[in-house]
Formats: C-alpha cells, sequence, structure tokens
C-alpha cells in the first residue's frame, strides 16, 4: 500500500507546478544555479541501438522549448568558465547552466543550434576518443552488438567462453555487467572479435563517420562561444579503473582536447556519474572543475570539485512534469 500512496502523492506534488505557482518556484532559485545536463540530441528511432542502451535522446524541438521557457523566467545562463571567474547570480536571480556529456557529432549539429537561436552559451564535455574515430568506440560497439538478435547471441555465446562472470548472463544484464563489471581491457578484446567474427569492421567504421564529431566541429563550436570540457578520453566506468588508469584517462582527454583546440579545458566530467573517494583530488592534478550528476542545486558554497548538475530525466509525460523539471531538476 505504501509505494501506491507515494505515487498519489507525487502526482499531488504535481499541481504546484501549475503557472500561478512560477514566481514561487523563481524565488526558490535565486541565488542557485541549475546546471542542466543532456546527452543526445536527436530524433527518438534515428540511433536505435543507441536509444535502447544509452540515455534517450531529446530532440531539439524540445530542448528549444525547455530553454525558451527558462529564458522567459528571467534565468540568467552561464557557463563554468563564468563559475571559475566569479560570476553568479545575485540574491534575486537565478541562474542556469546548459551541459552535455559524451558529445557525439548531435551536440555540434543540433544542440548548438539551439543554443545559438537563444543567444546561450553551453558547456561540451567531450569524451576525446570519438573525435575523428576510426570506429564505434567499445560501449557503442557493445550497444550495437547486443541490439541485433543474431549478433546478441554471438557476443552471449563469445562473453561465457572469455568472461567467467558473465555466464548466465543474457540481454540487458549481459550488457550492463560488461559495461559495469569487467576491466575494460578484457571487453575491448572480445567486442574486436565479436566484430571480426562477424565481418562488421567497415559498418562500424560507417557508423562512426556518421555519429562522431570531428576536429573541425569542436573548434567551430569553441569560436561560436561554447565552452569544452573533458569527459574523459574513451569514456571508461569508473569502477573499472585502478588509479593509474584513471588518471591515464584524465590525461589524455586533456591532451587531446588541447591539440585539437591549442587550448587545455579546465572542467571535467565524470562518466556515468562513477567516481570513489579521492578522486577528486587526483582530478585537481589536471582540472580546476569537477562535475557530478549529484542532482543540487549550484550555491556559493559548492566546492569547484564537485558541482552538481540534474540529468534530464526523458521523455516528460505533461505541462506540469515539464515546468516541475524545469523548476527543481527532478520529478
Amino acid at each position: 500500500m505504501a509505494a501506491p500512496l507515494r505515487r498519489v502523492a507525487n502526482r499531488a506534488k504535481d499541481l504546484l507546478f501549475l503557472p500561478p505557482f512560477d514566481p514561487y518556484w523563481r524565488r526558490r532559485l535565486n541565488g542557485k544555479v541549475l546546471c542542466l545536463l543532456y546527452h543526445r540530441v536527436d530524433h527518438p528511432g534515428r540511433v536505435p541501438f543507441l536509444d535502447r542502451f544509452g540515455v534517450p535522446p531529446i530532440p531539439a524541438a524540445t530542448l528549444l522549448n525547455e530553454l525558451s521557457f527558462l529564458k522567459m523566467q528571467g534565468a540568467h545562463f552561464l557557463t563554468f568558465s563564468d563559475l571559475r571567474h566569479g560570476y553568479f547570480p545575485r540574491f534575486n536571480q537565478f541562474g542556469v547552466i546548459v551541459s552535455f556529456d559524451d558529445c557525439l557529432r548531435d551536440m555540434y549539429s543540433n544542440a548548438t543550434g539551439v543554443l545559438e537561436w537563444l543567444d546561450i552559451r553551453g558547456v561540451l564535455f567531450q569524451s576525446t576518443a570519438l573525435i575523428d574515430a576510426p570506429s564505434l568506440i567499445w560501449e557503442h560497439s557493445l550497444y550495437w552488438h547486443a541490439h541485433d538478435p543474431e549478433l546478441a547471441k554471438a557476443l552471449e555465446a563469445l562473453a561465457h567462453e572469455r568472461l567467467p562472470a558473465s555466464r548466465g548472463l543474457v540481454g540487458d544484464a549481459l550488457v550492463a555487467h560488461l559495461r559495469q563489471a569487467e576491466p575494460m581491457a578484457a571487453v575491448e578484446e572480445l567486442l574486436a572479435e565479436a566484430t571480426a567474427r562477424a565481418g562488421a569492421g567497415e559498418e562500424l567504421a560507417r557508423l562512426a563517420r556518421e555519429l562522431y564529431p570531428s576536429a573541425a566541429d569542436l573548434q567551430a563550436t569553441r569560436r561560436a562561444g561554447h565552452e569544452i570540457g573533458s569527459h574523459g578520453h574513451h569514456h571508461y566506468p569508473r569502477q573499472c579503473l585502478d588509479h593509474e588508469a584513471f588518471e591515464a584517462e584524465l590525461i589524455h582527454s586533456r591532451q587531446e582536447i588541447e591539440r585539437v583546440m591549442g587550448k587545455a579545458p579546465r572542467a571535467f566530467s565524470y562518466p556515468f556519474n562513477s567516481y570513489q573517494s579521492g578522486d577528486a583530488e587526483l582530478c585537481s592534478r589536471h582540472y580546476e572543475q569537477v562535475a557530478t550528476v549529484d542532482a543540487q542545486p549550484i550555491t556559493l558554497d559548492s566546492p569547484s570539485l564537485a558541482i552538481p548538475r540534474f540529468t534530464w530525466p526523458g521523455p516528460l509525460r505533461n505541462q506540469l512534469h515539464f515546468r516541475r523539471w524545469l523548476w527543481t531538476g527532478q520529478l
């Protein structure tokens, strides 16, 4: 009975987000910054294997509606660079940072167009292995194999043969296990063999050309005034890396962005929001700011090595959920 009652109570809270309550929610945000996180800005269904296993894409028109609402409500749009330089909303203002993780090509072809239409500068945390990549990185290759029924069976058989801890796991459970619980080198070797057996090398290379950004995409975006940060190099989960491998990812990504942009990034966001005790200090050797997805507004007291963000919850059911997400970052 407790769960149904909680659902009813949560539905009742939606009524607090009727338009007459907007001034109340605006006042609650005054003196704070709401940092919103999006992953893909694309038409749902265009890339089915990413839709199935990754974060759902937000259509560009929906992103435009969301940011237009905040702009009409008087939001002051900032970047991480603004925070570094000491800019923060006054007691009677509220701020919004629009951030993106992973950064496939759709960020540069779709998301930045929305931002520029609204005269907003965004923060793009780039996984640098995607830049001009010759093939799909491990994560997207895993999703591609697992999405096709026949290839999924072959992947399962190979995983059960090579990785004893994966035996008995199939479908989504196997994907989660390979993504979160096995050494990354073992997963990449497994996927390389699965690709070779399927004769899929050319297809994965074609998908990389279609889905991933070029160095020129990043350079044009920076010239337009947006900030480029690091989201690691290979987008590895932290729990699958030792300290040395994690720091190597931090360094590699910083060097790649500096190579492409001529300037090193100053901000980093954890892939999968995966981090361990002591990681902030490790990150501070290479970056000035670190972003999490810990679902809190940014305040003047927020530490620069743990800047919280709110991740887009997926398609919203109605206008009350639309307002609830944009005023609170949660549903």
